[in-house]
């Protein structure tokens, strides 16, 4: 492997890597803004010229891939490569670079909503020079619209063009060019064809600088205002990796996270912006007790006690049995609870079941990124922990067998067509977990509060068999309790068990203990980037390289 010096650092690398890539891994700040580690090089923004021993001048150090040269040919004796990334003249350079970026670039950063986590303000207090020679009139141009939520504003602009080779190597969709030459020339869309894919937000998080906004969170905060979480996306099988950022339990926006096992570097916009549905919903507030034709708070006491006086009739010889409804949209630990609930409590008079798992249609790029039809997140987790799911309880109803039904809702993407209306008007109690109004919720005698996705807290398989953390992006609101403590309940309510977990990491190691696959997939093992069941063996993709930006 070469052996390289970069100041006065000793690195060995693999053969072909560029010295950009190099020093990233090493992390050994150069700056840039046009690389980006999944999109084709092209060294347009000059910003990580670097000094190499025995090349004649500056090398972008973004396209300069590193060899292995002979003995008698390595530098000093031993380097394949000596690089320099803070001569003077490299600093010159970079100083000149920065001049040249920000001749038209208007000093707005304290209205800018890229201000705290853009590179541009960055570089320029690292690299840049004090004061700008420049005294004519800045370039002015207005904002467009390109599509999809996304504003470009043209004044921020500095070309890199990382979102023109997004469009055509990741999306493959090729609505944004770079209009005209010289200094007229500006990031563009064809009259006929404005940004409309699905991944279209990501050009947003992309853009190294504010030029590119979204419409959907401009003016709405700051970013050193916002609290990072790091967690999964809920909408489909995929589970991409996700940023959440929120103030005051309010979500803001959505952002990818890396992960080259799952999703790589993007998102999708159902993901980016599907959080807005739980905003919208119509939440519940507490746990309620069908009443006068309407609903009325209650307690948890109240409700445990009607839970109690419904269903201990089951565990005293009655014959009638009890249907469970399962749902992909919760957590392993929580199926997990449900599972040993009908099974280990009602036995044999119960039933387990499902709603129809809930699909659209499948989305494949050339670049690999997927959408999958399956927009159940967990169906994987729902099927390990429920393995004994029954097919025909809409046909047990008609016969009459099934009475009471306690359901855990999918939440408000869950439709329901006039069998399964039927089947819950016609159960003499019916409980549902849920946390909000949704069609099912309002059929049911009994509503037991449970936290919306983005609260939630625990483990999901996706659809690769991949275990990964749901952590919660908000907190829970003062009557919510865990899906996991609720089933919990139920059970020491129903069962005259005493279970006593007081934490979700409880749930999880007794659910490993069970279930042989999940054996030592704790939250600290799986960390962020998840771990493959231990039934799996998959071929592990290539890293991709750890970028700074």
């Amino acid at each position: 492997m070469p052996l390289i010096k970069i100041d006065d650092k000793e690195i060995e690398v693999e053969k072909g890597i560029t010295v950009l890539q190099a020093a990233i891994d090493e992390r050994i700040e150069i700056p840039y803004y046009c690389y980006h580690p999944a999109l084709s090089i092209v060294g347009s923004c000059r910003m990580c010229l670097v000094e190499i021993e025995g090349m004649p001048k500056l090398q972008v150090s973004c396209n300069t891939t590193i060899g292995e040269l002979p003995p008698e040919r390595k530098k000093d004796g031993k380097y394949d490569m000596i690089v320099r990334t803070q001569t003077e003249i490299v600093k010159r350079e970079r100083e000149n670079v920065l001049e040249f970026l920000l001749l038209n670039h208007p000093l707005d950063c304290p209205v800018c909503d890229q201000a705290g986590e853009c590179y541009l303000q960055d570089y320029s207090y690292k690299y840049g020079r004090a004061h700008s020679r420049f005294l004519e009139e800045k370039r002015v141009r207005k904002n467009e619209y390109l599509g999809s939520n996304v504003i470009i504003n043209h004044n921020r602009c500095i070309m890199c063009t990382r979102c023109v080779r997004f469009t055509r190597e990741i999306s493959g969709t090729n609505e944004l060019f770079v209009q005209a030459r010289g200094d007229v020339s500006k990031i563009s869309i064809f009259e006929d064809k404005s940004l409309d894919n699905m991944l279209a937000g990501n050009v947003i998080d992309i853009c190294p600088v504010g030029a590119l906004l979204s419409t959907d969170y401009i003016h709405k905060n700051r970013f050193w205002n916002l609290e990072a979480k790091k967690s999964i996306c809920t909408d489909c099988s995929v589970g991409c990796n996700i940023l959440v950022y929120s103030q005051n339990n309010r979500i803001y926006r959505l952002n990818a996270r890396e992960n080259h096992n799952v999703n790589g570097y993007f998102i999708c916009d159902i993901g980016r912006y599907g959080f807005h549905r739980y905003e919208d919903a119509e939440k519940v507030t507490s746990p309620l007790i069908r009443s006068d034709g309407g609903f009325k708070p209650i307690s948890w006491e109240g409700a445990l006690k009607e839970i109690y006086e419904q269903f201990s009739m089951s565990m005293s010889g009655e014959k009638q049995q009890i249907v469970g409804i399962a749902s992909p949209f919760h957590t392993n630990e929580s199926l997990f609870m449900f599972g040993r609930l009908m099974n280990n409590i009602f036995k044999d008079k119960s039933i387990i079941g499902k709603l129809p798992f809930i699909e659209d249609y499948e989305i494949h790029f050339d670049s690999g990124f997927r959408i999958s039809k399956d927009r159940s997140p967990n169906r994987k987790g729902l099927l390990d922990f429920c393995p004994n799911l029954e097919d025909e309880i809409l046909q047990k109803v008609k016969a009459g067998e099934v009475r009471l039904c306690y359901a855990l809702d999918d939440g408000v993407d869950r439709k329901l067509d006039e069998e399964w209306e039927s089947f819950f008007k016609s159960q003499r109690f019916l409980v549902v977990q849920t946390y909000a109004m949704t069609p099912l919720a309002k059929l049911a005698h009994l509503i037991l509060l449970g936290p919306s996705p983005m609260e939630r807290e625990g483990t999901m398989t996706n659809d690769q068999g991949r275990i990964q953390w749901l952590n919660p992006s908000v907190s829970l609101t003062n009557k919510t309790r865990p899906d996991w403590e609720i089933i919990m309940e139920f059970m020491n309510t129903v069962g005259k068990r005493e279970l006593k977990y007081t934490s979700v990491n409880e749930v999880n190691l007794e659910m490993g203990e069970r279930f042989p696959d999940y054996r030592g997939r704790t939250f600290f093992k799986i960390g962020y980037q998840g771990l493959p069941k231990k039934n799996i063996t998959t071929s592990r993709p290539s890293e991709g390289r750890q970028a700074i930006q």
